[in-house]
């Protein structure tokens, strides 16, 4: 088991542990996510206009997955999923302020293992 003391001796990071390195893919995969939902945010009309012309959801998928969006699947099932109410700005800033809250998290997360590491290696 690959454990450290992290900072005061009351935190202790397991690198061995699958529950960090799930929760950093978690996060890189929200934040891919909501980034998409930002983006898509803002360019409604031609994402509205897309899905408008879109005979079924499986068209409208392929076609936000395409010039002129790119989105990849993950991104373009969660736009599809976005709620009408979704699109008032109150939303977009909610949408940014969870990127930057989890993209925080996921640097702190990376700091600390990068921190462990380094004492670990290089004491």
């Amino acid at each position: 088991m690959a454990a450290f003391i992290v900072g005061d001796t009351s935190a202790v990071l397991d690198l061995s542990t699958p529950q960090l390195s799930n929760e950093l893919a978690e996060l890189d995969t929200r934040i891919h996510v909501v980034e998409g939902l930002i983006d898509a945010h803002s360019q409604l009309e031609r994402v509205n206009s897309a899905l408008q012309f879109a005979r079924d959801r499986q068209t409208a998928l392929v076609a936000l997955q395409h010039e002129p969006f790119g989105y990849t699947r993950q991104q373009a099932n969660a736009i599809l999923d976005m709620p009408m109410s979704w699109q008032s700005p109150e939303r977009r800033q909610r949408l940014m302020a969870e990127r930057d809250e989890l993209a925080a998290r996921r640097a702190g997360l990376r700091e600390r293992v990068s921190e462990v590491l380094a004492l670990h290696w290089f004491g």
